[in-house]
């Protein structure tokens, strides 16, 4: 299974992105067709909830956000129709996700090139079989670790 974050591929990883000992994706096959799928929270700065995405749907939106439920892609927009997060069915065991995201007061970017967070840009990686693909903590940001 895998989910592209930016330009980053995470094959098989218990958890692709962690931060603050928070798994900010989680991820897990459906269990009528076997298509990967991920959950999270999408929150504004504060740690105001903006919407929630269950099963690659946008199960909720805040008020002033717009949700868009297509066959194989959701994504929420701001009042601006700038588009905040999304996800994509690339593959039978593939998504792509991409949005400006804020985990416990931490800001991790995800743009269709790279993972960017506080001041490292991850781009072109492939990160294969570890427990956590990338971890990130106050001061530290790692790489595939147990």
């Amino acid at each position: 299974m895998n989910i592209n974050l930016g330009s980053n591929i995470i094959n098989d990883c218990d958890a692709a992105l962690v931060v603050n000992d928070v798994e900010v994706f989680r991820l897990r096959e459906r269990s009528s067709d076997g298509r990967l799928i991920c959950d999270f929270d999408l929150r504004e700065e504060n740690g105001d909830r903006i919407a929630k995405i269950a099963k690659n749907r946008v199960a909720y939106a805040a008020e002033g956000y717009q949700m868009h439920d297509l066959p194989k892609e959701c994504y929420v927009e701001d009042q601006n129709g700038n588009i905040i997060a999304r996800v994509q069915e690339t593959g039978h065991d593939e998504i792509t996700v991409t949005g400006d995201f804020w985990i416990d007061g931490h800001h991790v970017l995800i743009s269709d090139n790279a993972l960017v967070s506080g001041g490292v840009t991850m781009s072109g990686n492939v990160i294969s079989g570890f427990g956590k693909a990338i971890s990130i903590e106050p001061k530290s940001f790692s790489i595939g670790t147990v």
